[in-house]
C-alpha cells in the first residue's frame, strides 16, 4: 500500500520545464470566410475572419480577400498577412481567442 501511495504522489506532483512548449502552426491557409491553421501538435484550428476582426484582433475592416498570401514567421509562431501588414501570433490560435497572453 505504501509503494501504491508513492507512485500516486510522484504522479500528482507539478512538472516544470525550462522552456515552455507552445503550439507552432506548420500550414495555414484562407477557406471563404475562415482562416484555417494546421498546428504542429495535430490539431486544425478553423477561426471566422469576422470573429478575429470583432475581437479586435485584426483590423476592424479586414475582410477575408485582403489575407490572401498568408507567411509564416519566426518558425510558425507567428503568420504575417503581407497585405494589410498585419501579424497573427500562433498562441491565439492555439490556446483560443479568450485566453490571456499571460497563461
Amino acid at each position: 500500500m505504501a509503494r501504491l501511495r508513492e507512485i500516486e504522489q510522484e504522479r500528482l506532483k507539478p512538472t516544470f520545464s525550462k522552456e515552455k512548449q507552445e503550439a507552432k502552426i506548420i500550414n495555414c491557409r484562407i477557406s471563404r470566410r475562415k482562416l484555417i491553421t494546421q498546428l504542429d501538435d495535430g490539431r486544425e484550428i478553423s477561426i471566422l475572419v469576422d470573429l478575429l476582426t470583432k475581437k479586435r484582433i485584426l483590423g476592424e475592416n479586414v475582410k477575408p480577400e485582403q489575407l490572401k498570401n498568408p507567411e509564416l514567421h519566426n518558425k510558425g509562431r507567428y503568420i504575417y498577412f503581407p497585405e494589410i501588414d498585419e501579424i497573427l501570433p500562433a498562441w491565439i490560435i492555439s490556446k483560443g481567442l479568450y485566453s490571456s497572453c499571460f497563461d
